[in-house]
């Protein structure tokens, strides 16, 4: 089964999020709310995708936390983000096998994200 983890600080979009992937059979390791947390659990823990807030709780956005974890792995990054702006997608657009979705997303958008980053097909 494929794993994954959620980045997100906003409860009831973690709950959507969570949902689109257990269809999709991935198994979720972990959900947290800052980018500290994130970049801890990820040096332990191996996953096929990260799902990650941009504008989270605690000192570091989740770009930065990206910045520090592509130190340890390259996995696919979805960044999903309400903040559209230029320098944000800039920021994001730097980090590596990374795509970035505005919020709100749709199950179809979240979706076809995890599927192009993870290089799997949708079933038909």
């Amino acid at each position: 089964m494929k794993k994954a983890i959620i980045v997100e600080d906003n409860l009831l979009i973690a709950v959507v999020y969570r949902h689109y992937l257990e269809k999709m059979n991935y198994k979720i390791i972990k959900e947290v709310t800052t980018g500290e947390m994130a970049i801890e659990v990820l040096s332990t823990e191996k996953v096929d995708i990260i799902i990650m807030d941009i504008m989270l709780n605690g000192i570091i956005d989740g770009i930065d936390a990206m910045v520090e974890i592509r130190k340890q792995t390259n996995c696919p990054v979805i960044f999903a983000s309400g903040n559209s702006d230029s320098l944000n997608m800039s920021r994001a657009s730097e980090v590596s096998n990374s795509i970035f979705l505005i919020k709100p997303v749709t199950e179809d958008d979240f979706t076809n994200a995890v599927y192009k980053m993870t290089g799997t097909t949708k079933p038909a």
